[in-house]
C-alpha cells in the first residue's frame, strides 16, 4: 500500500503518451507553482480563497531515505494573484507528513490527513490518521484533534465532505475491505464525530487501491484507482451515490485528465474548475489545472441483440426509437452487422422503445431505468413479415409460347376477396405483390385464366412465405391454357380433374356437378360447339360390366349438361368401358396386372372431345 511515502509521494514514472478522446469532459493546463519535488494535492482554502498546497518542498524536519535528503509533505499556501508559494499555518503542519484535506461547506471545520506519531509495530510504518479542527473566522485551525474512527493498526486518510455536509468519504486499508485501500463513508455528527465507517462496496472498490475522494457541487464523487480499468497506473474516476441506492458504476474521466501515468488528487475549487496531481511529465507529481467542459451525466446502458423470431438470425439495420414519458424522441439507434445495439439512457426514467425493420413486424416495449442497474440487457425478437411478388406466365398448352392479353382473376381463398384483375403482357407475364405477410402462414389462391378462342381455366395454388422474394406461380401450378379446336379434350386443357361417382353408381354427385358446370359454361360461350363425352374405366372388373357402367355414367353426365345448354343435341355421351386404355394395363381373364394404382387411375377418366367449334 502506497499511503504517503509508501503510497503517494513518489509515484513511479510511466513513460508514454495518453490517448485523446472525442468530446472530452475536461481540458487541462499547467500551473506556475510546481517545484522539482512532489506536489500531491491543491485544495481551496474556504476562508481566503487561496490554495492549500500539499508539497514536499523544504520545510521543517529533514528525513533521510536511501542517503538522499527528502522533506516530509507539508501544507503550503499559494497566492492566487501572483502564484507565489508561502508557508501555511504552523499549527497545521506536524513533524511528519500532511496530506489530503477538505472543509465542511460552511468552512467552519476542516478534516485532514497526517501520519501517526508512533510506528505500527506490525507494519513498521507510521499509519495515516484523520484529524479535524475548527476553523475561526480568520481561517485559523483550532482545537486540532484526532478523529474518533482512527485505529493504530491501519491507516485512515484522504477525507472528502459531501456538499450537504452530512457525510465524510475517506480511504482506508482497514480489514474487511475489497483489497488494498478502499473508500468508506461515515456520517458527520453535530459534534464533529464520525459514525462507524461503511464500505462503499464492490462497484467502487477493487482488489487494488482506491483513494483521494472528492465531491463536486453536483454531489458526484471523484476518486483515483489503480484497480478499475483505465489508461495506465492510477486513473481518475467519478461515481454518484443517491439516497437508498447503490453507487453508480464508476466512469473513467478519460484523457486528457487521465494519462498512461498516475493521475490522482482531484479537487474542485469552482463549479467547473480545479486541480489534480500527475507524474505524467516528471518523476515527481506536479499540479495541473482542469476545466470541466461539459456536464457528467450518469447513464443506464441498454444493449442487446435484435433477432428474427422465426429463424433466430440476427437482424442488422433494425432501428430502435427511444421515447421518453413526455412523448419526446430522445434517441435512435441502429443495429450493427451482428444485430447488436447499445444506447445510453437517463437513470430513473420511463421509456417506450419502438423496434422496427423492413419486412418484419414492429414491436415495442416499456423500460423503467433504475439507478441501481446501470447495465440493462434487452434482446428483441421481430417476427418476419415477408414481402412476396408472385410471378406467373400464361402459355399456350400446345406451343408453350407466352400468351398476350390473357385476363387474370386472382382470388384469395382464405378471405374470398379478389386480389387481382389484370392482363398478361406481351410475353404472357403477370405479377402480384404482397407486403408484410405473416411468416409461414400459407396463402391459398384461385386463378382464373380467360382468353378469346381459348378454354377458360381455373387452378389453385398455395405458398408459405418465409423469406421475401419472387415466387414463380408456374412452379406451383399449371398456367397453360389450350385453344378451343376440334380434337382437343376440354377436361385436359381446362384442368377439370376427375368426375367422381359413387362405387357402382352413375348418379351425379355434388362435386361432379361443379366440374360439369364448367363444360356447361364453355358450351354456352360457344353455341355451335359439339362435344362427345366419353367415359372410360380401368381394366379391373368384368368387361361387360365396365362397358355398361361407363355408358350409364356418360349418358348421365351428358344429360346433366343437355339440360343446361341450348340445342342439347350438341353433346352426346358414350361409355367405352375398358376398350380405350390410356395406359397399357390389361387384366382380363387370367392376365394379372402389375400396374400401380396411379396407372389405373389414368385409365379411369372422363373426356370431353371437341367435334366441332363453329
Amino acid at each position: 500500500m502506497r499511503f504517503y511515502l509508501t503510497f503517494f509521494v513518489l509515484f513511479a514514472f510511466i513513460a508514454g503518451t495518453f490517448s485523446q478522446v472525442e468530446n472530452p469532459f475536461f481540458s487541462t493546463s499547467n500551473v506556475q507553482f510546481n517545484s522539482d519535488v512532489a506536489e500531491v494535492g491543491a485544495y481551496k482554502n474556504t476562508k481566503n480563497n487561496s490554495i492549500i498546497l500539499v508539497s514536499g518542498r523544504p520545510w521543517g524536519i529533514v528525513k533521510r531515505v536511501d542517503s538522499q535528503e527528502q522533506y516530509f509533505l507539508n501544507y503550503f499556501e499559494v497566492d492566487r494573484t501572483n502564484q507565489k508559494v508561502g508557508g501555511f499555518q504552523k499549527a497545521s503542519n506536524s513533524k511528519f507528513n500532511e496530506g489530503a484535506l477538505c472543509f465542511t461547506p460552511d468552512g467552519s471545520r476542516v478534516f485532514f490527513t497526517r501520519n501517526a506519531k508512533k510506528v505500527n509495530a506490525s507494519s513498521k510504518k507510521r499509519e495515516l490518521m484523520l484529524f479535524t479542527a475548527s476553523v475561526s473566522k480568520s481561517g485559523k485551525w483550532k482545537n486540532i484533534t484526532p478523529c474518533n474512527i482512527n485505529n493504530a493498526k491501519y491507516s485512515i486518510g484522504h477525507p472528502a465532505v459531501s456538499p450537504d455536509g452530512q457525510h465524510l468519504v475517506f480511504a482506508s486499508d482497514m480489514p474487511g475491505g475489497q483489497g488494498g485501500t478502499d473508500l468508506y463513508m461515515s456520517n458527520i455528527e453535530s459534534n464533529g464525530t464520525l459514525s462507524s465507517p461503511v464500505n462503499l462496496g464492490s462497484k467502487i472498490n477493487t482488489s487494488g487501491n482506491e483513494m483521494f475522494p472528492w465531491y463536486n457541487a453536483e454531489n458526484q464523487l471523484f476518486f483515483a484507482s489503480n484497480g478499475l480499468q483505465g489508461l495506465g497506473g492510477y486513473d481518475l474516476f467519478v461515481t454518484e451515490i443517491r439516497e437508498g441506492k447503490e453507487p453508480f458504476s464508476p466512469m473513467n474521466l478519460q484523457a486528457p485528465i487521465n494519462s498512461s501515468s498516475d493521475d490522482i488528487a482531484i479537487s474542485y475549487h469552482e463549479d467547473m474548475k480545479g486541480f489534480f496531481s500527475s507524474n505524467r511529465t516528471n518523476k515527481n507529481d506536479d499540479i495541473y489545472g482542469f476545466t470541466q467542459l461539459r456536464p457528467i451525466v450518469f447513464k443506464v446502458v441498454m444493449s442487446g441483440t435484435v433477432t428474427n423470431a422465426n429463424t433466430s438470425d440476427t437482424l442488422k439495420e433494425a432501428e430502435l426509437s427511444i421515447i421518453n414519458a413526455k412523448g419526446e424522441l430522445v434517441a435512435t439507434v441502429v443495429t450493427d452487422a451482428k444485430g447488436f445495439y447499445s444506447v445510453n439512457l437517463e437513470p430513473d426514467q420511463k421509456y417506450t422503445v419502438e423496434v422496427k425493420k423492413t419486412e418484419h413486424k414492429e414491436e415495442s416495449f416499456q423500460l423503467n431505468t433504475d439507478f441501481n442497474t446501470p447495465k440493462v440487457k434487452q434482446n428483441v425478437q421481430l417476427e418476419g413479415r415477408p414481402n412476396i411478388s408472385y410471378e406467373g406466365k400464361v402459355t399456350d398448352t400446345k406451343t408453350g409460347e407466352g400468351l398476350f392479353n390473357v385476363k387474370i382473376t386472382m382470388k384469395d381463398l382464405s378471405t374470398g376477396q379478389v386480389v387481382l384483375i389484370g392482363q398478361t403482357d406481351s410475353s404472357g407475364n403477370f405479377t402480384k405483390r404482397f407486403e408484410n405477410l405473416t411468416y409461414g402462414k400459407a396463402q391459398r389462391f384461385e386463378i382464373k385464366l380467360e382468353k378469346k378462342d381459348y378454354a377458360p381455366k381455373t387452378t389453385e395454388f398455395s405458398f408459405e412465405p418465409k423469406i421475401s422474394g419472387d415466387v414463380s406461380i408456374n412452379s406451383l401450378t399449371d398456367l397453360s391454357i389450350g385453344k378451343v379446336e376440334v380434337g382437343v379434350d376440354l377436361s385436359k386443357i381446362m384442368d377439370l380433374g376427375d368426375i367422381y361417382f359413387d362405387y357402382g353408381r352413375y348418379d351425379i354427385r355434388q362435386d361432379a356437378s361443379v366440374q360439369l358446370d364448367k363444360i356447361v359454361s364453355i358450351m354456352n360461350e360457344y353455341p355451335a360447339m359439339v362435344i362427345e363425352l366419353g367415359s372410360h374405366t380401368d381394366c379391373r372388373g368384368a368387361k361387360d360390366a365396365n362397358k355398361k357402367l361407363s355408358d350409364n355414367r356418360a349418358k348421365a353426365s351428358a344429360d346433366y349438361i343437355k339440360s343446361r345448354i341450348s340445342n342439347p343435341t350438341r353433346i352426346s355421351g358414350v361409355g367405352y368401358g375398358e376398350a380405350k386404355l390410356k395406359v397399357n394395363c390389361p387384366c382380363e381373364g387370367k392376365v394379372v396386372s402389375n400396374c400401380p394404382e396411379e396407372e389405373h387411375a389414368k385409365n379411369r377418366r372422363t373426356e370431353f372431345i371437341v367435334k366441332k367449334v363453329k
